[in-house]
């Protein structure tokens, strides 16, 4: 196992354990909410902001542990017993892809228009607070970049290893 793989690998760990414990709270915060509402008839202000901002955070992070299982829409379908000019092929249109619609969104999030850094979608986050739990908006959307830069080294781990057997077909 390379490092890009192994930095994967524990990326996924991570996400995966961020992913379920996010989902877990967003079951316990949503409880809270219908039990103060219905129960005591006084709801709290903000659990459905929290339940929003764990949903987000459980989603893209999830996001990338889907993509390094493969379960993302693929371009061209190959595997270990497809040709080496195929698989080559495959691996080149899995990194154009990822990185043509990641690049821009990870640019943006840092800077905006003219490489202003003023500009970018956190820097601008960060001179806000959410109304309910008054969390810097830049901690939420923080998610983006993250999710970026996880999502292309797991491509890098996938254009870099080896090709997965075909299902029902064994080696």
């Amino acid at each position: 196992m390379n490092r890009i793989e192994r930095l994967s690998a524990g990326l996924d760990r991570v996400c995966l354990a961020l992913a379920k414990a996010g989902l877990i709270g967003i079951a316990l915060v949503i409880l809270l909410q219908v039990a103060a509402r219905y129960g005591m008839r006084s709801p709290y202000a903000w659990t459905e902001e929290l339940a929003r901002y764990l949903m987000v955070w459980s989603g893209l992070l999830g996001a990338t542990c889907a993509f390094r299982r493969g379960l993302d829409p693929v371009i061209l379908s190959v595997d270990a017993a497809s040709s080496p000019g195929m698989q080559r092929l495959a691996r080149v249109m899995l990194a154009l892809a990822v990185v043509i619609f990641l690049a821009p969104t990870l640019h943006y999030s840092v800077f905006g228009p003219g490489f202003n850094i003023e500009r970018g979608f956190l820097w601008r986050g960060a001179g806000r607070n959410s109304p309910g739990l008054g969390l810097n908006m830049a901690l939420v959307g923080a998610v983006i970049p993250i999710t970026c830069l996880i999502i292309l080294t797991h491509c890098a781990a996938r254009v870099c290893g080896p090709f997965a057997p075909r299902k029902g077909i064994p080696e």
